[in-house]
């Protein structure tokens, strides 16, 4: 877990200094510490670290749209220590990609290893959401050359293996992606 950076957030001094002693020991650097919930993002968004722990306490409904968007915009793993788990933050969990929980008491021997699987979760989830992100390009591409093609088909009267060759050929001419070139044909049709 070298060169990982962390920040902590709450109020449980105690709590806060233990996760930092020991995420320090075990290779991860510091970067920032805040009480207030409206200080988050801009300390996650200066800092960018990999993993955040936040102290929820009993200010989870301040802290709710705050980690809501942490989780929507996938910008760091994260922990909540949690007092007790209610039926609103097990909601919430449920619905999370990044957010991992631990209740107190946290104890030395769980917190690297609290850290480290948050982390892989949260490297699981986003090369996951790459990979689809990556298949649904491929594939709208793949509609536009398509539309394209029979575009071409329809006004040129080409068949569709040369429709499909002249947009390849352009592309490679040009040097420009094919959904380029298919864009361009579809504008100059309507």
């Amino acid at each position: 877990m070298d060169c990982i950076k962390f920040i902590l957030v709450g109020e449980d001094n105690k709590l806060l200094a233990n996760f930092k002693n020991t995420l320090c020991s075990n290779g991860m650097i510091y970067t920032g510490y805040t009480k207030e919930p409206v200080n988050i993002l801009r300390l996650v968004r200066t800092h960018l670290p990999e993993y955040i722990v936040i102290d929820v306490g009993k200010n989870f409904a301040k802290l709710k749209h705050v980690l809501e968007i942490i989780d929507e915009e996938m910008l760091a793993a994260c922990t909540l220590v949690l007092d007790i788990k209610s039926d609103e933050i097990s909601d919430f969990l449920r619905n999370s990609r990044v957010m991992t929980y631990v209740t107190k008491p946290v104890f030395d021997e769980i917190i690297n290893q609290i850290a480290e699987l948050s982390i892989l979760n949260f490297k699981r989830v986003w090369e996951y959401e790459q990979k689809v992100k990556k298949l649904n390009d491929t594939l709208e591409s793949r509609k536009v050359i398509e539309k394209a093609k029979w575009i071409l088909v329809q006004q040129k009267g080409l068949s569709e293996a040369e429709a499909y060759e002249l947009i390849k050929k352009t592309s490679r001419d040009n040097r420009i992606p094919m959904k380029y070139i298919a864009d361009a044909i579809i504008l100059t049709r309507s």
